[in-house]
């Protein structure tokens, strides 16, 4: 978190030249654009020949991060022994050089410099969590690489960004034929991009490598029915159902396919199972109703914290000193000084209330377009370099001028990632007209190049006071 946070800093320090490359850099690490990312890096460091070690020593390990997740081992080395030349005694870059062996398949390096690192560093090894490197406690795994990229899958599919899923997907299956979570992954994006015979093909060879594996079997009769052949369908599902009977995707999934072959009955009584496994689903009793043997399906009851942010909000209102209003759309902010509010009467479970201490505001304008597609990037990039142990809860909301809500949101206890949700893709294609930042953390947000409309910074969310939002976790 510190190293981030002072690398946040340094893109704050100003709105030209290194700064603005900084954080080019830095939002195209975000979203995987590896080669820009590169590209940025070796620019800055041309630029910047007279500043400090650890400025340059960051450059060099960033560029180094960005030739790892490329694959090119030789590269990431090379910067890395360029950091440590500057900087001998970073434990982070003694770490990098481990993971980085490991990856290439230098079974003995590895092990060498994970010893060392631990011995020399015991806190930051705990930290790092070097026991999943080496399997055993003494030889790293000789597929490596790919549960690296295992872990870049899993994130994408975090961040609902399939096409990512899809090309690093490929990447694993290359590195690790035999291991069925490329073939799942793969058989994942394709479904959710709508390319049903490539989904189960890829599906049927995570299939063959891990039969019992619940997601495949649920996946491939989701992949029947959307690709128009029901029947096919409940075999797949019959399996989950052997293992899991109360699996309401598969009991919903089973009324589709039976409502697909015309079999009303049947496709009844598996809704009614499902309706059984969980009264409130919305989409179990759109059904029911549908096919005329259920009531209008209702809304679950607002949360208590809504009730709570209801009774509040006009009562801060009321404090405000000189309020200014907002709106989008059905979205209001209102602030001052001290305070704002963000509502939503198409959607009333967005809402956010904060009272208790000065914010940051800043307006934002269209021209600096680039610049805040730079600031969602590296946005992102903090949602994934984000210190678990020293951090709550992340959340970052965008409002577009005429999209949905988008949402992204990481709640952490004790050091675990324990919630994560994502509505849409972290892809910006339109400039938003209004945009908030919520980090809820020790994470400083001292951004302040200007964009279009209000953006509000939370940077001491540990100060007395409220902050309820529908949408954040606790």
């Amino acid at each position: 978190m510190t190293k981030l946070r002072s690398e946040i800093r340094r893109v704050d320090s100003t709105s030209q030249g290194p700064g603005k490359l900084w954080l080019h850099g830095l939002a195209a690490m975000g979203d995987e654009q590896w080669e820009e990312a590169i590209a940025t890096f070796q620019t800055l460091l041309n630029l910047e020949t007279e500043t400090d070690a650890q400025t340059r020593a960051s450059i060099y390990a960033n560029i180094s991060s960005c030739y790892l997740d490329l694959g090119q081992f030789d590269e990431a080395l090379s910067a890395l022994e360029e950091a440590e030349k500057l900087t001998p005694d970073d434990p982070a870059l003694h770490y990098k050089r481990g993971l980085t062996y490991a990856c290439m398949g230098n079974s003995e390096a590895a092990i060498t410099t994970i010893k060392t690192f631990r011995r020399r560093w015991p806190r930051e090894a705990r930290k790092f969590d070097v026991r999943t490197m080496l399997k055993g406690g003494e030889r790293p795994q000789s597929d490596y690489w790919a549960t690296y990229l295992h872990e870049i899958i899993e994130l994408d599919m975090e961040f609902g960004d399939y096409q990512r899923v899809e090309s690093n997907a490929q990447r694993m299956i290359a590195a690790a034929p035999a291991r069925p979570e490329g073939h799942f992954a793969l058989g994942l994006a394709c479904l959710e991009q709508e390319r049903y015979d490539e989904a189960r093909d890829a599906l049927l060879i995570a299939h063959d490598y891990n039969p019992d594996h619940i997601a495949t079997n649920l996946n491939l009769g989701l992949t029947y029915i959307k690709s128009g052949e029901p029947a096919q369908a409940i075999p797949w599902l019959e399996q989950v159902l052997e293992e899991e009977a109360d699996n309401l995707s598969a009991l919903y999934q089973m009324g589709k396919a039976y409502q697909r072959l015309g079999q009303r009955d049947e496709a009844l009584a598996w809704y009614r199972r499902a309706r059984e496994v969980s009264p409130e689903d919305y989409a179990v009793q759109e059904r029911l109703h549908e096919m005329g043997a259920g009531p209008e399906p209702s809304e679950p009851p607002l949360p208590p914290k809504f009730r709570k942010m209801k009774r509040l909000a006009p009562l801060i209102k009321r404090q405000m000193q000189r309020p200014r209003v907002y709106r989008n759309g059905g979205v209001t902010v209102t602030h001052d000084d001290i305070s704002f509010i963000v509502e939503d009467k198409e959607n009333p479970r967005n809402a956010t209330v904060y009272s208790g201490g000065p914010f940051g505001t800043r307006r934002i304008r269209r021209r600096e377009h680039e610049d805040l597609l730079d600031m969602l990037g590296l946005f992102k990039m903090t949602l994934r370099m984000v210190n678990a142990i020293n951090t709550r809860s992340v959340a970052v909301l965008v409002y577009y001028e005429d999209r949905p809500v988008f949402n992204y949101q990481a709640h952490f206890e004790n050091g675990e990632m324990v919630d994560f949700i994502s509505d849409g893709q972290f892809i910006v294609t339109e400039v938003p007209r209004m945009f908030k930042i919520n980090i809820d953390s020790d994470l400083s947000t001292p951004y302040g190049n200007p964009m279009q409309g209000i953006l509000i910074l939370l940077t001491r969310p540990r100060r007395p006071g409220i902050l309820i939002s529908t949408l954040t976790p606790g």
